[in-house]
């Protein structure tokens, strides 16, 4: 399918960042006391559901990336405050808008000693390119005219057309496998049997999607060695489990995407959480395309039937904030300054609960005595059901009967990324990178509409207009631009903006998380080399 699992689904994990540096750098604080010197025989991590594959083009969800980002080096990384910063590419240059120019480093090794070339690297980020692969990431790519290995340690990307979100491509599907390796195993590639030949700290000895997965480290790491010498994740799918597995100690640590979980969550003896604010955001989608939700009306009604205010504090905790758009303010990045961006959502209406507008918009669509619809969420995000049990309650008095379905991960996925039938979903998303039209290049236009994440289907002139002269308008052209692509949004409703979650970190006290914990490390990056043990 296309893109998004991830950071879709980031709000189900989240990720990481640069060996030693990436997550280190930024204003955020550590997660505990200081790091000591010395070795780790093994840390339990804890994940919700297993990765579904290896093979980052197979699975872009970050329940996924969890894993396979210990076991890669990235061409380049996002560091605490979302900046590029090197990884396997040492440096990389733009010498005009169609051509990126990514310089590789000469000491990285495969597992099995091999040197890492330009030609793996090349051929890594070709196979996105490639329709035979079918990659989850393709949609980054659409611009993407050629890959190649131009020199021994250079490798050079040619675009068709200008496209201001490439520069970020590289942190989030650069990771590089080994060409001899992947070639080799065409039909299992990723898979438990097949596995698959990375150069990153960590190596795979076992994998399951259902159980987890067991790494040991790479004694041949060009990177800073890990203190942590074995890494297993374990699948614990209900929260409540896994809270008591953290805080007894029989696992060292999670990530929490689950703020409704936070007052659960307390320091303790043996326990050491962190709560940060994220972009992540969480929102309903409409699919324009078709009865009920063709209709405007519909979608303000259903809307202004939200109990956002409320739902922030006696489901979450305080741990969200309500949403005015599905781009969230964190996500603006250099593009403007912070006056800048207060002023954009300032200038946004209040996404207010409204019971008596709501019953006004609905009498005043096609469906004024309501409808049925049934909306999925996946079965390790109980939360998302009880965001729609509330609005359930809700939504009765207009004639709206809204059923929560909880479904297996896999099985939500496979719904969105299907493009037939979505009507209503909720959905769990948070930016892979810091540019605010990233996302509405992702959810808006009929070319995401068909192979992408516009599960809404919505698209106008107008928008397909601003979305293309995002990639070629300068900054003060593309903040107007982007400022008329959230107010479409507001006013025609393809998409209800509900909250921006807190992300949280559990640590055994035993261990220290040593870096500034944001956002950022926890999707596109490599996050076990901050492990450590603690000072005594």
């Amino acid at each position: 399918m296309n893109q998004r699992s991830r950071r879709l689904l980031l709000v189900a994990t989240l990720s990481t960042l640069l060996p030693a540096t990436a997550c280190g750098s930024g204003p955020a604080a550590s997660s505990g006391p200081a790091a000591a010197a010395g070795e780790v025989a093994k840390v339990t991590w804890a994940i919700d559901s297993g990765p579904r594959s290896l093979d980052p083009a197979h699975a872009y969800d970050g329940k996924s990336a969890l894993v396979y980002q210990q076991i890669y080096d990235s061409l380049l990384y996002l560091d605490a405050a979302g900046r590029l910063v090197p990884g396997l590419a040492t440096s990389w240059s733009r010498p005009d808008p169609l051509t990126y120019v990514y310089r590789i480093r000469t000491d990285a090794r495969f597992w099995d000693g091999r040197p890492v070339t330009a030609q793996d690297a090349a051929f890594s980020l070709h196979r996105h390119t490639d329709k035979g692969v079918a990659s989850e990431f393709a949609t980054y790519f659409g611009a993407v005219r050629s890959v190649t290995a131009t020199a021994a340690d250079t490798v050079t990307v040619k675009l068709s057309r200008p496209d201001p979100y490439f520069r970020y491509v590289p942190a989030l599907a650069g990771q590089v496998m080994q060409q001899a390796y992947a070639t080799a195993h065409p039909e299992n590639l990723g898979t438990p049997q097949g596995r698959t030949m990375g150069s990153g700290p960590y190596r795979v000895e076992s994998f399951s999607p259902a159980t987890g997965a067991v790494l040991v480290r790479n004694p041949s790491w060009w990177g800073a060695r890990p203190a942590v010498a074995r890494l297993e994740f374990k699948v614990v799918s209900d929260p409540e489990t896994l809270r008591l597995a953290v805080q007894s100690g029989s696992v060292d640590g999670t990530f929490l995407s689950d703020p409704s979980q936070s007052r659960r969550w307390r320091d303790g003896d043996r326990l050491k959480v962190q709560w940060v604010p994220s972009p992540q955001t969480v929102y309903l989608s409409f699919d324009v395309t078709s009865a009920p939700f063709d209709d405007v009306h519909v979608r303000r009604a259903v809307s202004l039937s939200v109990d956002r205010g409320g739902l922030t504090a006696a489901l979450f905790g305080g741990k969200a904030r309500v949403s005015r758009s599905i781009t969230p303010p964190e996500s603006w990045g250099e593009l403007a300054s912070a006056d800048q961006v207060r002023s954009v959502y300032d200038g946004l209406p209040d996404p207010r609960h409204d019971p008596a507008e709501a019953k006004a918009e609905l009498a005043r669509s096609s469906h004024p005595r309501g409808f049925q619809v049934t909306v999925p969420y996946p079965a390790s995000m109980k939360w998302l059901g009880d965001v729609l049990q509330s609005l359930q309650q809700n939504l009765k008095p207009l004639g709206i009967t809204l059923t929560p379905q909880q479904v297996p991960f896999q099985e939500y996925l496979a719904k969105l990324y299907g493009h037939r039938q979505l009507g209503m979903q909720i959905i769990p998303y948070t930016p892979e990178y810091p540019d605010p039209a990233g996302i509405p290049a992702l959810v808006l236009g009929d070319e995401q509409a068909k192979s992408g994440f516009n599960t809404s289907g919505f698209t106008t002139p107008e928008i397909e207009r601003l979305l293309s002269r995002q990639r070629t308008a300068d900054r003060d052209e593309r903040v107007e631009g982007v400022k008329r692509l959230m107010s479409i949004l507001a006013e025609q409703q393809p998409y209800a903006p509900l909250f921006y979650t807190d992300i949280g970190l559990a640590l055994n006290r035993r261990l220290v998380f040593d870096g500034a914990y944001t956002i950022w490390c926890n999707f596109s990056q490599q996050w076990a080399p901050l492990i450590k043990p603690a000072a005594r």
